[in-house]
Parts: structure tokens; C-alpha cells; sequence
């Protein structure tokens, strides 16, 4: 099976339609955060009127947001999360984790750091463990397992895919709320995400990048510097003459990996039956893969109640 199948026929794909967008990840953080109202989006956010009305909608289309009236005159709404919008919740809670690992920046931009109640206080790392096993995760430990009778999709249907998607990479504002900005450069930005996840899938070279994703050269090159400046990346070249790289995630780059379970998990477990052509098996218990995210301390799920920040 080419990669365009992989990528179009996995479930995150189709979380990424939903969730894969920079302004639809600060609105989450937002939400998870305790902010509801649009005038609260927008302070901290700073995202423009009309991207976040739209954005707010398309939540709500896609059943993450529902809409609550709490001022009859004039008509005033807030925004909450729906089931299927707090199911996001283990994956928000790797995403912060993510940042506040590996992320250096100065104190005021740095998310907090995590802390679990249950059953006594203590520090919060969030890991991706198999439902079978009870074991964390790891890249290298999971394979994928083909359905042979499932066709290829056609060349450039990724690409086309990827054209129709909204524009999600924006400028900084400098009183926004930063918290999380340096793992949006990479998640909140489809075609980074679209290279990132050919690499978990086996492409390393750039003319595999090209002749595999249909990407424009201009924009691969962008996005490739940019992954290669989060340290997400390492470049190596294997060809003098004409200068040939290849590219390799670094251990940076492989610990993206969880919260792409997580997205994963989502789509399986709420939203509506999508055909696979290929299956996760995790190969240190041999069971098709499910996750759940737990507390690495107390192997408990975090609820939204039961987290707080030190």
C-alpha cells in the first residue's frame, strides 16, 4: 500500500480534518482551560472575528462545541465542550505535556507544569499505555498490518486534500497567550504534520517526500527547515554530487508519537466507523492497539476535575 493510502486511510487523518488547525487547537486549549465566551477567545487568542466565528462553528458542526445562552438581552452564548469535545482531553493533556519537556522559552511563554490530586498530589506526565498490556508505548514497538485487498488512492488526491484545508499558520501576537505556540508550529500546521506523519510511516528522503505526497517544492523545503530548526528533525546528506539528504525524527521528534495515538483513539472510539486498510499491532503483547492515557505515577486516567497546575 503507497503512503497516500496510509496517510488518507488512517484515523488521525481524519482527526486532523477536525482538530489540525491553529486556531482550533487554541480554542481547545482555551476550553480545556476554563474559557467560553468569544470575548474570551479573543483576548487570548487574538484571533480575528471572523476566523473565529468560523472555526467556532465548525466545532459545533462537528459536534466538539455545543453552544450554551447565558444572557437573554442581548442574546450572549458561551461555548462548551460537548462529550465528544472532552474525549480530546487525554490528548490536550500530552500535547501541554509535550511542550513543557521540550520547550525552551522564556518563563511567562512556558505552560505550567501538570499536577494530579488523586490519590495525593503529586507531578503529572501523562503516557500513552496499551489497553491489553497496561505498558507505555513506544514507537518502535508498534507495527502495521496490511488489508492487501484495499486499492491504493489515486496520485495527488493527498496532496488535493491537503490545498482544500483552511490556512492555519499565523503571526504572534505579542499579548496573546503564547502557552503551547511552539508545538502549533508543528501540529497546527497541516503539511508539517503531513511530513511528520510519513516519517512514522517510513519516508526519509526528500524526493521521497516529493514523489510520495505530491507536496510543491517550495513548501516541502519550508516545512522541512522548519522541522529541522524545532530540532524535530535531523538532515543528513548520503549523496555528494548532486548534494542528496536524508531526514530522521529525533527523540524530539518520536515523542510526537503519543499524542498520535491519542488523536487516533479518539477517532476510533467517538466518532463514526471508518474503513482501515492496515491495523496497529503492538508487538510486546502481539494485540491489535487500543491506548488509554494514565498518570505514570498512579497508572490512573486524569480527569479534567482532578487536574491542576503547580
Amino acid at each position: 500500500m503507497n503512503i497516500e493510502s496510509q496517510i488518507i486511510s488512517n484515523p488521525v487523518a481524519r482527526a486532523l480534518k477536525v482538530v489540525g488547525d491553529r486556531w482550533t487547537i487554541l480554542i481547545l486549549r482555551d476550553a480545556f482551560l476554563g474559557r467560553h465566551k468569544f470575548s474570551e477567545f479573543r483576548e487570548y487568542s487574538k484571533i480575528a472575528r471572523g476566523t473565529l466565528t468560523n472555526r467556532l462553528e465548525f466545532l459545533i458542526e462537528h459536534k466538539v462545541l455545543h453552544k450554551v445562552l447565558y444572557s437573554q438581552s442581548p442574546p450572549r452564548y458561551e461555548y462548551k465542550l460537548t462529550e465528544i469535545g472532552l474525549a480530546l482531553y487525554p490528548w490536550a493533556l500530552l500535547v501541554w505535556e509535550w511542550e513543557t519537556r521540550w520547550v525552551k522559552l522564556p518563563h511567562n511563554n512556558m505552560p505550567s507544569l501538570l499536577k494530579h490530586n488523586v490519590p495525593e498530589q503529586h507531578l503529572l506526565t501523562p503516557i500513552c499505555v496499551c489497553r491489553h498490556c497496561h505498558q507505555e508505548v513506544k514507537y518502535k514497538d508498534v507495527s502495521r498490518v496490511f488489508d492487501k485487498t484495499v486499492e491504493h488512492v489515486s496520485k495527488g488526491k493527498l496532496a488535493d486534500s491537503m490545498n482544500t484545508q483552511r490556512r492555519s499558520r499565523g503571526d504572534t501576537v505579542s499579548d496573546a497567550d503564547h502557552r503551547l505556540g511552539h508545538i502549533i508550529e508543528i501540529i497546527g500546521d497541516r503539511w508539517s504534520s503531513l511530513i511528520v506523519a510519513s516519517m512514522f510511516l517510513g519516508l526519509s528522503r526528500y524526493d521521497d517526500f516529493q514523489h510520495n505526497l505530491g507536496i510543491a517544492t517550495n513548501i516541502l523545503a519550508d516545512r522541512l527547515k522548519l522541522l529541522v530548526d524545532l530540532e524535530v528533525l535531523t538532515r543528513n546528506q548520503y549523496q555528494a554530487s548532486p548534494p542528496r539528504y536524508e531526514y530522521k525524527l529525533t527523540e524530539k521528534g518520536e515523542s510526537l508519537y503519543s499524542m498520535t495515538l491519542a488523536m487516533r483513539q479518539w477517532v476510533l472510539d467517538y466518532l463514526a466507523p471508518m474503513e482501515r486498510p492496515f491495523k496497529l499491532v503492538h508487538t510486546q503483547c502481539g494485540h491489535d492497539l487500543d491506548v488509554d492515557v494514565v498518570c505514570s505515577t498512579c497508572s490512573s486516567k486524569p480527569l479534567p476535575g482532578d487536574v491542576g497546575f503547580k
